[in-house]
């Protein structure tokens, strides 16, 4: 029995609309009705990065959503996204099964399987990969610092 992860093309599509929209004109007005426009997305903060404040904000946070960062603008705009998340998992016993996969907006039919990032990883004792920071602007690659430090829990058993 395999747990696979799934995507709602539909949910997807609305955070890509949202994005395209944001980096014409991220003001208060403008993110309010994204925020009304699509039922996936609770609400929407912006952060410019070089001045290093808030530029706006709309909408209400839940607590059964999940937050998604996205930068755009060269980098430069970061925008925090509090949304019923489009990815999820299901357990699929037999093919029938993954037929009637369906997200939480109710979606059915425009579902797609995806690539975890857990299948990739087969030895859970080994060293995980740290994140590629390259992609970030380097204003923001100069306040972030990974350490080497590996909580007790995390290190290998050989290694205790």
């Amino acid at each position: 029995m395999p747990l696979y992860e799934f995507e709602c093309v539909k949910c997807r599509n609305n955070v890509d609309t949202t994005l395209k929209t944001l980096e014409k004109k991220s003001d208060k007005k403008t993110l309010s009705e994204l925020v009304n426009k699509y039922e996936n997305i609770n609400a929407i903060e912006v952060v410019d990065l070089v001045k290093n404040k808030i530029v706006a904000k709309a909408g209400k946070t839940s607590k059964d959503a999940v937050f998604m960062d996205f930068y755009i603008n060269e980098g430069n705009t970061l925008v925090l996204v509090n949304l019923r998340n489009y990815r999820f998992s299901e357990l699929i016993y037999s093919p029938e099964d993954e037929k009637t996969v369906k997200c939480s907006c109710g979606e059915k039919k425009r579902v797609e399987k995806v690539i975890s990032s857990f299948s990739f990883t087969s030895d859970l004792s080994t060293d995980m990969p740290k994140p590629d920071l390259s992609n970030l602007p380097p204003s923001v690659r100069a306040q972030t610092s990974l350490g080497e430090y590996i909580e007790e829990k995390d290190r290998p058993k050989k290694n205790r």
